[in-house]
C-alpha cells in the first residue's frame, strides 16, 4: 500500500516520512506474528556474533522497530534505501523510538547503537538504487533479509533477480505487507467498483522497476522461491481502518479519488461525489475500510 508516485526514485515525493509514520501503527497491527516468529526461528546467527539483518527499501526504519524487539538478541542491521532523506529519517525515527522506550541510543558517525536491556542493537543505512543495482547488495553479510510494503511495486523480472541472489546465497526472507488488490469500503457506494478497478490498474504500472506486479506479487514470489527450494508460507496482514483512523481514511479516500481521475478523467463528477461522501462518513465515524495485504516467509530447505 503506497502513496501515488510510488517509484523508488520519487520516494522524496511519494514516500514521505510523514506518510510512513501515519501508516506504521496500521502495519504493526496487521503483521503476521506467526510468520515473524517463524523468521526468528529460521535465522542461524554465526557463533559469537550478533544477528545480521538487511532491510531492502527500508524507508524510515519501520521493519527495525517492529522486529528488533521480537528478535531480542544482539543485532546488526543494514537499512538499504535510495532516498537520502529517508536514510536521514531512519536515524531520527529510530533514535526517538529508542528514547521513548528508555533505551540508551548513541549516533556514532551515522551508526546508531542502542542498549535495550541486555541486548545491543546496531543500525546503519546504505544508499542504493535497488532498481538498477540490486546485485550490489552484500547478501553473504547478513543472516536474514526483510522488506516491507515494497514487493508489489516491482516487476516479475526484478523478483527473478532477487530470487537468483537468494538461490546463490540462501537466506530466510520475510516480506511483509504486500498489497493483494482487495479494498472493501463500508458502507458500500455505487462508485466503489470503478474506483477500485482504477486503483488496481494504477498499481500495475511501472513504478521504476518495470511493470509492477501489484496484487500478484506475493503469489509470484511463492512460485519463484519454490522453484529455488524454499519453503514458503503466506498469511494475511490486512489493514482494518475504522472510526479511530479518521486521518488515514481521509488520506485513503483522497488517494483513491486522485488515482481514479488519473486513470479515467471522464468520471470526474462521479469521483468528486464519491470522495465527498467518503469524507463525510469519515468525519461522522461511520466509515470502515479493509485493505488486503499479505505477509510472506521464505526459508531455504
Amino acid at each position: 500500500m503506497t502513496e501515488p508516485k510510488n517509484t523508488e526514485q520519487s520516494r522524496v515525493d511519494g514516500f514521505s516520512a510523514d506518510w510512513l509514520r501515519l501508516r506504521e501503527p496500521l502495519d504493526l497491527a496487521a503483521r503476521s506474528e506467526a510468520l515473524a516468529q517463524g523468521f526468528k526461528s529460521a535465522l542461524k546467527p554465526r557463533e559469537g556474533q550478533a544477528l545480521r539483518l538487511m532491510d531492502l527499501a527500508a524507508g524510515a526504519g519501520a521493519n527495525f522497530r517492529a522486529l528488533a524487539p521480537l528478535l531480542q538478541a544482539d543485532q546488526e542491521w543494514l537499512l538499504v534505501d535510495h532516498d537520502p532523506l529517508l536514510l536521514q529519517a531512519q536515524r531520527e525515527e529510530i533514535s526517538n523510538w529508542a528514547q521513548q522506550h528508555g533505551w540508551r541510543c548513541v549516533d556514532e558517525g551515522g551508526v546508531l547503537r542502542i542498549e535495550a536491556g541486555n541486548a545491543r542493537w546496531q543500525m546503519r543505512g546504505q544508499q542504493l538504487d535497488l532498481a538498477r543495482d540490486l546485485e550490489r547488495i552484500d547478501l553473504p553479510w547478513c543472516d536474514g533479509l526483510v522488506t516491507t510494503a515494497f514487493l508489489d511495486l516491482v516487476s516479475s523480472a526484478w523478483l527473478d533477480r532477487l530470487c537468483a541472489l537468494l538461490a546463490a546465497v540462501p537466506r530466510p526472507l520475510l516480506a511483509t505487507l504486500s498489497v493483494d488488490g482487495r479494498r472493501t469500503w463500508h458502507p458500500a457506494l455505487a462508485a466503489d467498483g470503478f474506483i477500485g478497478e482504477a486503483f488496481v490498474a494504477h498499481q500495475a504500472g511501472d513504478k521504476g522497476f518495470g511493470e509492477s506486479l501489484g496484487g500478484h506479487a506475493a503469489a509470484s514470489l511463492v512460485e519463484k522461491l519454490g522453484a529455488h527450494a524454499y519453503r514458503v508460507s503466506v498469511q494475511p496482514s490486512d489493514w482494518r481502518l475504522g472510526a479511530a483512523h479518521g486521518e488515514m481514511l481521509l488520506t485513503m479516500a483522497r488517494e483513491a479519488a486522485m488515482v481514479a481521475l488519473e486513470v479515467n478523467p471522464s468520471r470526474e463528477a462521479s469521483v468528486s461525489t464519491w470522495q465527498a461522501e467518503r469524507s463525510a462518513q469519515a468525519a461522522r465515524g461511520d466509515l470502515t475500510l479493509v485493505v488486503g495485504h499479505l505477509d510472506l516467509l521464505g526459508v531455504p530447505v
